[in-house]
Order: C-alpha cells, then structure tokens, then sequence
C-alpha cells in the first residue's frame, strides 16, 4: 500500500509546464497564494511553427490556492498581465478564450532579444506582483543536436488483479547528442517533450470513415524533463523511455517535438528542485514544497509562487515507428477491442462522449480515452 500511495503522489506532482507549463504548487501555511507560471524565449510564434508545430504564444497561467495538500484551486479571472522590457516597451497578455486563468501574449513576431531584461507584473487579488527582471543567458548555445534511441529494459511494478508484480519491461530510451561547447562557459540547459501519436480505430467499418484514424495529443504523457549544466559538450544526454510492448501509442507512427531550453542558473535551479523533489525519488512520502521564486507582491503582503523565467529556445521533432525496432511488437489494442466489443456489440457511437459508450475508442478515433483525438492530419506530418 505504501509503494500504492506513494506512485499516487508522484503521478499527482509529476505536472510540468511547455509555454504555460501546468504545475501544482505547494503552499507553506494555509492563507491563500498566487500561483504563477510561464516564461518567453527568442522563439516567435511564427518561428514555433517551423520547427515543426502548431505554434505556441508565450502564455502565463494564474491559479489561486489556499492549502497545504498541493491541490491546484481555481483559475484566476480578470486579472491584468504584462510584460516589461528595460527599455520602456510593454505588452499585454490576453484572457484565453478557452483556457480560464490563462493569459497569451498575441503577437505572432513577439521573442525575447538578447541583452535585454524583461519582467512580469499582474495584478490581482486587488494587489499588484511582479517578478524579478530577467535576461536570456549571454553563453553561446550550439546548434540543437540530433536525436536517436536504444532498446532497453527496466524492472517496473505494474499492476495485475489488483496486486503490484515486478515485471521486465521493454523499452526504447531516446538519447539527444549535445552540441561542443568550446567556449566552457556553462550552459543550463532543460529539454521538455510534446507527444503526438496516430491512433486507428480497431473496429472501424471503414477506412474512408472520418473516425478511422486520428492524431492525438497527451496532456500527462512523457510528463517529464531531462536538466544539464554542460561545459564542453560532444555527448550524449539521455531523455526519456517509452514503453514497447502493450502501448499502442507506438503502433503507428509516434513522434515528439523536443524543446531544449537554454536558461539562467536561477531558473534551472528552480526546475533542479522540482526534479529532485519529484523524479529524483520516485517513493517519496510528501509532493514537492517550498520551490524558490522570483515573483513577490509589490505591497509585501500578498502571498505568491512560481518563477518567470527568459530562455533561448531550440527544438526538433523526432518519429519513431515500430518496425524500426529489433523485434516484433503485437498490436494487443486490437486484440482487446475484437475480445471485448466484437461486430455487432457496438452499435452507432456519437461523437460526443458518453458513459453509455465507453467501448467507442474501439470504433470511432475520436472517442480514444488516453489523449485528446482529433480525425485531422497535422499539416506537418511526415507522409
């Protein structure tokens, strides 16, 4: 029960932000906090797209909570963010139409320029905060390297009728070659990762059918981030692993946009103390707590968390497909959905979700429960 309660935990904590990186914050006492998070980079939205993506807008989430047990509280609403550069220029960020408690930034051509400081301010809660002024780092950063990946295994608990069992797991890990350094100067460096998979429906009637084949997004997927303080370069850094065998995000093409992070020593220690208190150790018995910051009430009264921080930005997307592994993989989806939703158990599924449905995944792409299924082909996704 204790390994039980403790992978609850880390499951619950391991919550990690991209643009406007989702992050549950621990509050030292029980008065309520201003929980902020997000940062820019001298990448623009317009640049975003070319890496490629869909392109992102810098964004800052404003949450409010008010205990001790690390349980994010509600959006902030109707505040006012913005953005300040020491030279006198100013930006303001806009409520999401879609995301409450999130602000963007709308301005396509908008990145951060070498040399100069920027901070944040917002107001809210009748008060004012803002953060520190912060600057990209002034170390040269190489070109972001190549990525490939090695077959391996792990020992895992998983769990099977209802009891936890120690299992051989197969896996690739993903490895990116990190660029010389001749310079030594150091460089922080953080990599994030943005899965996106094919997903076909099993017991699709039809390949011309729209709800066959769909590209799905994971919100909580490779969850995670890989940090290094690097002074010479010419290696390889490990990333992250990605289960083989019964995951069917590998079934079909998989691929991750790979965003490296050149930043400040301050704010890679930030990240530093959210992986220690979170991957460092994985049984841990109590969330992350007490993450230094950057931001302050201007007042002194108000109670604040979070970091705001300025990066240089690089990134690459990478495909993995299964035939390029040593050994076959069987598709245990499809096996699932024919045992348990054979012809004639489904009947027509709606495109909205309901309880009464549940089996749809197997039919209809966009009813796929593990990820946010759209029937769509991403513009930029290999042929």
């Amino acid at each position: 029960m204790k390994i039980m309660r403790a992978l609850k935990f880390f499951g619950l904590f391991l919550i990690v932000f991209s643009c406007i990186e989702p992050y549950k914050f621990v509050v030292p006492d029980t008065s309520g906090a201003l929980v902020v998070e997000g940062f820019i980079s001298d990448k623009s939205f317009d640049e975003t797209i070319a890496y490629p993506s869909d392109g992102r807008y810098f964004s800052i989430r404003l949450t409010h909570t008010s205990d001790v047990t690390n349980v994010r509280s509600t959006p902030v609403q109707g505040a006012t963010v913005l953005l300040l550069s020491d030279n006198g220029e100013q930006w303001s960020y806009e409520p999401s139409t879609t995301e409450p408690g999130v602000y963007e930034l709308l301005d396509s051509t908008f990145k951060a320029v070498s040399g100069v400081n920027y901070k944040i301010q917002i107001s809210a809660d009748d008060e004012v905060f803002a953060s520190s002024w912060e600057a990209m780092p002034g170390t040269e950063v190489p070109p972001i390297g190549p990525v490939g990946f090695e077959e391996t295994e792990s020992e895992k608990y998983v769990v099977e009728s209802n009891e936890n069992v120690l299992r051989t797991i197969k896996e690739i890990e993903t490895y990116i070659t990190v660029g010389q350094n001749p310079a030594g100067s150091p460089i922080h460096y953080r990599w994030k990762f943005s899965p996106m998979w094919i997903y076909i429906a099993p017991l699709s009637p039809s390949v011309t059918r729209p709800g066959y084949i769909c590209w799905v997004t994971g919100e909580h997927y490779l969850n995670t981030f890989a940090l290094q303080i690097d002074n010479a370069g010419g290696y390889d850094k490990a990333l992250f692993r990605v289960p083989t065998l019964n995951n069917e995000r590998i079934l079909d093409d998989f691929s991750v946009l790979i965003q490296q992070f050149a930043m400040q020593e301050n704010y890679y220690f930030f990240w530093k103390e959210m992986y220690d208190q979170n991957e460092g150790n994985v049984l841990m018995d109590k969330p992350p707590f007490n993450l230094q910051s950057n931001i302050q009430s201007l007042s002194g009264e108000g109670k604040v968390v979070g970091f705001f921080g300025v990066v240089k930005e690089q990134a690459t997307r990478w495909y993995f497909n299964r035939s390029e592994l040593s050994y076959p993989v069987e598709n245990t989806f499809r096996k699932g959905c024919e045992t348990n939703y054979g012809p004639g158990i489904i009947g027509d599924c709606p495109e909205e979700p309901s309880p009464a449905f549940a089996a749809c995944e197997c039919k209809y792409c966009p009813r796929y429960s593990s990820g946010i299924a759209k029937n769509v082909k991403p513009s930029w996704w290999r042929n």
